[in-house]
């Protein structure tokens, strides 16, 4: 595929926006940040027009796609990793959701677009162009590959933060919070409305402002929202993170939070074969503590004994 699909590259450096970055790096290899800060400001993009060209075929031939039955149903995903402390590292993907079988495997999701830089509007904006340029186009006329024409359905997942800015839309902790309806942030509790998918793709490319919390028009607007799906991985990463802050914070409103209690979750912890140590923040009487890893989060969530923090009554 490396040598059968060229590369093109994408300028990025008038999009440069200066953000703080707080978040605990993925990629820690000094090696590896240097050359990523060097490539700052630099984009790739893999046609996915001749991605499709390529690997269509194959998929036919193991009879996952059929031509008689001539509707692909394509995913776009994008993630971001953290490399050291500086740069952000985005890759937007696609991925054929009819082979169910690999779709959760890493080789069977293309690279389209690959660049350096934190993932906000603008910067998307340009890295996606010639991608969503491509996509309309598979979805207003297909493709046609080897005498068979070949028609999409597309579906987006990603993140939520990515999902909210790839659709111009708020933050997901701003009073108007779905990307799907209209619920606000104090109707959260509300179980008795019937909250089902109320906005719709068509009006927002007619008013990218139709409503409350949309600002900008949405990048990928050839997707209908309803096939905009949240990553289930990401949201459950995100809920094991705030479980494990209200722990902490239960033991702290107990006034608890001492060195007893910190030796007990550390060897709690080394017990589970997970690397954990709290520290003060210089000059402050706050205490931070280390970031769990995806697979550590689920061993603590799984397997963490909080009977030795609080009474099982």
């Amino acid at each position: 595929m490396e040598k059968l699909i060229p590369i093109d590259f994408i300028d990025l450096n008038s999009t440069i926006i200066q953000e703080g970055f707080l978040e605990e790096p993925d990629i820690t290899d000094p090696l590896i940040i240097e050359q990523v800060i060097n490539a700052t400001g630099k984009g790739a993009y893999r046609s996915v027009k001749k991605i499709l060209e390529y690997i269509i075929p194959s998929y036919v031939e193991k009879g996952i796609l059929d031509p008689a039955i001539p509707t692909i149903h394509l995913q776009i995903s994008g993630d971001g990793w953290n490399v050291g402390r500086k740069v952000k590292h985005v890759m937007i993907t696609v991925a054929l959701l009819d082979d169910s079988i690999n779709i959760c495997k890493l080789n069977y999701h293309y690279t389209t677009i690959l660049f350096l830089r934190s993932e906000n509007y603008p910067t998307l904006k340009v890295a996606e162009n010639a991608l969503t340029q491509e996509l309309q186009e598979l979805s207003n006329v297909g493709i046609v590959i080897n005498n068979a024409l070949w028609n999409f359905e597309f579906f987006f997942s990603s993140y939520w933060k990515f999902l909210a800015t790839c659709l111009g839309f708020n933050a997901a902790n701003s009073n108007n919070f779905c990307p799907w309806c209209e619920i606000t942030k104090n109707q959260r509790g509300d179980g008795q409305n019937d909250w089902t998918i109320s906005k719709s793709m068509s009006s927002l490319n007619e008013n990218p402002t139709a409503y409350p919390g949309h600002k900008l028009p949405p990048l990928f607007n050839m997707i209908s929202l309803k096939n905009y799906v949240p990553d289930k991985l990401h949201i459950m990463l995100r809920i094991t993170d705030r479980l494990w802050e209200l722990v902490l914070q239960e033991i702290k409103n107990k006034g608890l939070f001492n060195d007893i209690t910190w030796n007990i979750i550390i060897k709690e912890m080394e017990n589970l074969k997970i690397r954990f140590e709290f520290w003060n923040i210089h000059g402050t009487n706050n205490w931070n503590y280390t970031s769990l890893m995806g697979d550590d989060k689920f061993c603590v969530l799984q397997n963490f004994n909080l009977t030795k923090l609080f009474n099982p009554e």
